[in-house]
């Protein structure tokens, strides 16, 4: 599988399971940068994580 193949799947994982668990949600979106250094993820996908999550608390 390719690098931005695995990186899909990883942002996919992360916004399923803030969607899922609201104690993790809680937690990205207090704080984005020190729950996304846990994962291994470009700083582009982190980005996009961000971005998303920001959307959804709009």
């Amino acid at each position: 599988m390719s690098s931005i193949n695995m990186e899909a799947e990883v942002i996919s994982e992360i916004l399923l399971k803030a969607a899922s668990e609201p104690e993790f949600r809680k937690k990205l979106i207090k704080n984005p940068a020190k729950i996304l250094d846990y994962y291994d993820i470009s700083a582009e996908a982190k980005q996009i994580i961000q971005k998303s999550i920001t959307d959804l608390v709009q």
